[in-house]
């Protein structure tokens, strides 16, 4: 007797135990959706003192190079999961170069602009001081250069507009519309 009641008392918690983990909702631990912003609140403007405990120098990138990208526009992210223009740089004349030339478009964009490459927290701190008042931040690991491969984009210096694709050209139709920025 004791043991059907034992059994019956097992069986009816498993049971509310089944039917209330059933109604709850799962929990999210990963929606993929890029930290940047999360990021960009660490490090940030030209008058830092200096770069966040923990960052080590060199920062390097086996997957992406300086470079040209060849399509006027490649498909990163889908668009839905972004909530930030970001701009991949590194500290070659390069990216010294296209920030220059785009830096009043990047900050009408209000960019964040993630440093792929620099070769000491000096050349970091440089790109820093160039980009002005953008938000600059170091690759925190290789999940965004890793997608950016994925995509066939493994150069650098890129923007990724709100409409989740890579560019070298801002300049081109719908950016100076502001189009990409408003998606």
């Amino acid at each position: 007797m004791h043991r059907n009641l034992a059994l019956a008392f097992f069986a009816a918690t498993t049971l509310i135990s089944s039917s209330v983990n059933a109604q709850t909702a799962p929990v999210v631990l990963d929606d993929s959706v890029p930290a940047v912003s999360y990021y960009s609140a660490l490090i940030s403007g030209a008058d830092q003192p200096g770069v966040r405990a923990g960052i080590q120098f060199p920062l390097t990138s086996n997957l992406l190079q300086p470079g040209v990208l060849k399509p006027s526009a490649v498909p990163v992210f889908n668009p839905k999961w972004m909530t930030q223009t970001l701009a991949i740089v590194g500290d070659d004349k390069g990216s010294e170069e296209w920030l220059k030339l785009h830096l009043e478009r990047l900050l009408s964009l209000q960019a964040t602009v993630i440093v792929v490459s620099a070769a000491s927290e000096k050349r970091f701190k440089d790109i820093q001081r160039q980009a002005n008042a953008l938000p600059i931040v170091p690759d925190p690991g290789h999940w965004l250069q890793s997608r950016l491969a994925a995509a066939h984009v493994t150069v650098y210096p890129v923007l990724i507009g709100l409409d989740g694709q890579a560019r070298q050209i801002i300049f081109s139709e719908g950016f100076e519309r502001g189009e990409a920025h408003e998606k």
